[in-house]
């Protein structure tokens, strides 16, 4: 008995054949927009290689990451193979000499970025894993922390694959973790977390004990991203929230934020950027919140970015990374190009502000895996 995967061999609404036949005029009108690289499954995570400028690491649906030459798309791929399931997260040590990656099959694997081979395997969570980070700022104490739709935090002995503590404080998933880059000293690190019923906490993890130090509730549904960004050593934090916005808390109120701060964590954010749907990550190239260009070429939803150098990198689950010149002469030119073009814009998936839009497309996996993926994207866990 032979199974089609075709869908004009079922029976499809008007408005769902008219999503298709935009969908797919959609990809050809900007197939070559932001210089795409085509991998085989969509990508759900993004982490610049930090011992090369040249190079990002990505996670696939396809249950594998890869790095990926961005200035070079020739040049081979290093695919790093283990998981099950669908690859979500990715995190390097310092050196770049070891890359964490996190998947649905609740496993994080460390993998040797030269030789790609498995060095160790780290078990706790009990459901997807959501995000990660490494940190070694606290001396002879390096650490891996992440973060899964069970609800919980592990802080992990990078070198044992030993639980150090388990946080259960958030009520729902946990979706995204960040390291604050300038309240961090050798005596303690500073963790925020974010939920995704709507909820950031701020925690403080020292040699020997965690404390949660207070929540800041300031988006009305799921945080999907938490970045530090701005000047070294005066970074904010932003964030990207399912609400349509993506917000800023400036460092000077940071600081002063305590357990018991009211429900707020005594701090409202300074800068809020409006987008028309979700919003799922932030990137920031210095100079200020106003929307300056609205970079177009994704067709489906556009799951994380990041400036590289003087490029913008986003990646989809069109299965595609683009990049995007943020040099001056660059930017005047495609700015213009796009008031030429306004007249017959395409509402595509938008780079808009430095944040993020989503939408549906067809699937490149099975509907059972795509309803999972549906989930796991999704603002809040059931």
């Amino acid at each position: 008995m032979s199974v089609s995967s075709d869908p004009r061999n079922f029976f499809q609404s008007d408005q769902s054949l008219e999503k298709a036949e935009r969908r797919a005029r959609k990809k050809k009108e900007l197939k070559d927009k932001g210089q795409p690289i085509a991998v085989p499954t969509k990508i759900l995570a993004l982490q610049p290689d930090t011992s090369s400028p040249a190079h990002v690491y990505i996670a696939e649906a396809g249950n594998v990451a890869r790095r990926l030459n961005i200035q070079d798309p020739k040049e081979p791929n290093r695919i790093y193979r283990g998981h099950t399931a669908p690859v979500t997260s990715l995190a390097l040590n310092r050196d770049g000499s070891v890359l964490y990656t996190g998947s649905w099959d609740k496993n994080i694997h460390a993998f040797s970025t030269q030789d790609k081979t498995v060095l160790k395997t780290f078990k706790g969570h009990n459901d997807f894993i959501k995000a990660l980070v490494f940190t070694d700022i606290l001396p002879s104490k390096p650490m891996l922390i992440s973060a899964s739709s069970d609800a919980s935090i592990i802080i992990w002995n990078p070198e044992t694959t030993e639980r150090l503590h388990v946080l259960k404080s958030h009520p729902r998933g946990v979706q995204a973790l960040t390291i604050d880059p300038v309240e961090s000293t050798p005596e303690r690190v500073i963790l925020y977390s974010a939920g995704s019923k709507r909820e950031i906490k701020k925690w403080s993890i020292t040699m020997t004990k965690v404390t949660e130090e207070c929540e800041i509730i300031q988006h009305e549904t799921g945080v999907n991203s938490l970045r530090f960004l701005g000047e070294e050593g005066e970074e904010d934090l932003w964030t990207a929230s399912s609400d349509m916005t993506a917000k800023r808390f400036e460092r000077s109120a940071l600081g002063g934020l305590k357990k018991g701060g009211g429900s707020a964590g005594g701090v409202d954010p300074d800068t809020e950027l409006w987008h028309k749907d979700f919003v799922n990550d932030v990137a920031m190239d210095v100079g200020g919140s106003k929307l300056y260009h609205k970079f177009s070429g994704h067709y489906d939803v556009v799951t994380a970015i990041a400036v590289v150098g003087n490029d913008l990198i986003s990646v989809s689950l069109d299965a595609t990374v683009r990049k995007w010149s943020l040099e001056p002469a660059d930017l005047k030119a495609a700015v213009e190009e796009a008031h030429r073009n306004e007249e017959g814009a395409i509402d595509d998936e938008e780079i808009e502000g430095g944040a993020i839009g989503r939408s549906r497309s067809n699937s490149m996996l099975t509907a059972e895996e795509e309803a999972e993926l549906a989930e796991l994207m999704a603002e809040e866990d059931d």
